[in-house]
């Protein structure tokens, strides 16, 4: 028999060792402390081996009954808690038929529209910047690569001179995963333009004096999360956009899946372009697509476009 606590301390392990973030790390081991204090202070239950699947659904109902979380919050906690137990199944620590989240379901959720910003928004957002200092010229590349290739802004910050290639990008996303996102025309030209500024703001630089990220704030330091969600905060706030767009970095995320979806792009590839794990993350984007966009998909990507059908003289 093993205590909980001592095994969500062994999980904690492994997910460093695995290189996760630690941001996602500490999430886990909130909603798994939380979950272990309620397991053990109310239900007596200590040991690992000894909770059941009517343990858990004890704690989902305690859950609900505060009252606080949206099903969405606790379907993530029920997703945090079989990531769990499926690494003791895995680590041998339970049977598999002993898995307590074997049969738990996720919970209905309320499927809402993403909004997000429309093309007009996006350009007065990208046109606010006036091309005149370092720091302009990269803010205003940081949100057309937003805009254009609907990276997260963790890895936007992660980019490293090294990753950019002539017509690619090399993006680390999650779980260590590796992707290609490619490079527009658009992006080319003012990369190009933002590589020469940053060469002449730190020439006279020794090369250990400046960090090897591709995008620096003025003192030659890889930027910030925080910092880039300011520079998009700013510009939304000049170019007047609605009120219901939430105005982060992951709305440009939002806006970059939805265009690419009504210029007719599929599920699949969208979710390889977005790095996904399968495309029912993906799938979500659908829901704000008007039925006009929908209908007008189906038009331009008809499977008997460009196949020639002779008619039969009537």
């Amino acid at each position: 028999m093993t205590k909980i606590k001592e095994l969500i301390e062994d999980f904690k392990l492994n997910q460093e060792i695995l290189g996760r973030e630690k941001k996602y790390v500490d999430l886990c081991l909130f909603r798994l402390y939380r979950w272990e204090k309620f397991t053990v202070n109310v239900l007596r239950v200590t040991e690992t081996e000894e909770v059941t699947q009517l343990h858990i659904k004890k704690y989902i109902q305690e859950r609900q009954r505060e009252g606080s979380e949206v099903n969405t919050t606790l379907n993530n906690n029920i997703a945090t808690l079989k990531v769990f137990f499926q690494y003791l199944v895995n680590e041998e620590f339970i049977d598999e038929q002993e898995n307590p989240m074997r049969r738990i379901r996720n919970l209905k959720e309320e499927k809402k529209v993403i909004v997000t910003f429309n093309d007009n928004e996006v350009s007065r957002i990208i046109n606010d910047l006036k091309e005149e200092t370092y720091s302009n010229v990269r803010d205003k590349l940081i949100l057309i690569m937003l805009f254009d290739t609907g990276i997260r802004v963790s890895e936007l910050c992660n980019i490293k001179n090294i990753d950019v290639a002539r017509r690619h990008i090399l993006i680390h996303g999650k779980g260590s995963k590796q992707r290609l996102v490619y490079i527009s025309n658009i992006m080319r030209k003012y990369m190009r333009r933002y590589e020469a500024f940053k060469q002449e703001r730190f020439r006279k630089r020794l090369l250990d004096e400046v960090e090897d990220y591709y995008f620096l704030d003025q003192s030659a330091i890889k930027l910030s999360r925080s910092r880039i969600n300011k520079i998009l905060k700013e510009h939304c706030n000049n170019a007047g956009v609605r009120k219901e767009v939430r105005c982060s970095p992951h709305d440009c995320r939002h806006y970059f899946a939805q265009k690419q979806l009504r210029n007719g792009i599929d599920i699949y590839s969208l979710s390889r372009l977005m790095g996904h794990f399968d495309t029912q993350i993906t799938s979500k984007y659908l829901r704000g697509l008007e039925q006009d966009d929908i209908l007008q998909i189906g038009r331009l990507h008809s499977p008997l476009n460009g196949i020639k059908i002779k008619q039969s003289s009537l």
